[in-house]
């Protein structure tokens, strides 16, 4: 079973009217033409409970969210969200705070207008897509994620890609730095690990917590 993680999505509303958000804004004006461009809005960070944060702009015409809709409000996501529609329904939650309008699927297509000797694109009337991460849990035998992880960092992917194995051994990645694609192997339990550690150190974080977070570390290192 796959389980969406990173999800970056973004919508136009031509009609413009919408209001901004951000953390501050620069209106742009074309110096040629004189004509004026949609203002530049930087993002605005939320931050949720237990460390997670998402980020959203709108400079008036688009609409844009980044983040992990799995991790959103969570401790962990060991198994996260498995379709679209239900991390989509998060992230419209939070349109709604900010009297923005949904992300909506696509019912038509048309062509971009593109420059002169630019092959033409395809554009929907909802909601783009402009990253998604699919993850995939793998179980090997105890103690053993160290080897297989090493193992794997000598197998090619997809065109003959190198693995690039971290120096701590725990994570390989294929195509990192890619634009397209990149492909991901890392030890949950040791990345959980981690994550326990700066919970420890966080005033807000209690013992029912740190008990949860310590039994899914067990269950992952079984």
């Amino acid at each position: 079973m796959f389980f969406i993680d990173q999800l970056f999505i973004q919508q136009d509303h031509p009609d413009g009217g919408l209001p901004f958000v951000g953390t501050h804004v620069i209106e742009r004006v074309d110096m040629e033409t004189g004509e004026k461009l949609p203002p530049s809005v930087n993002q605005k960070i939320l931050e949720g409970s237990f460390s997670t944060k998402l980020t959203i702009r709108c400079n008036g015409n688009r609409i844009r969210v980044e983040g992990n809709p799995s991790r959103w409000q969570r401790m962990d996501n060991l198994f996260g969200l498995t379709s679209l529609d239900d991390c989509i329904a998060i992230y419209n939650h939070i349109l709604a705070k900010y009297d923005l309008p949904p992300f909506t699927k696509n019912t038509r297509a048309y062509h971009r207008q593109t420059p002169d000797g630019k092959s033409s694109s395809l554009i929907g009337n909802g909601a783009e897509i402009t990253l998604i991460d699919w993850t995939r849990n793998h179980m090997v035998d105890r103690e053993n994620e160290l080897s297989f992880i090493r193992g794997m960092s000598s197998v090619a992917m997809g065109r003959g890609r190198e693995a690039i194995l971290k120096p701590n051994g725990m994570t390989c990645n294929w195509g990192e730095g890619s634009a397209w694609e990149m492909l991901k192997l890392y030890c949950k339990a040791f990345e959980m690990q981690l994550r326990l550690k700066k919970y420890k150190r966080s005033s807000k974080t209690t013992q029912d917590h740190i008990k949860y977070l310590e039994t899914l570390i067990d269950y992952c290192e079984e």
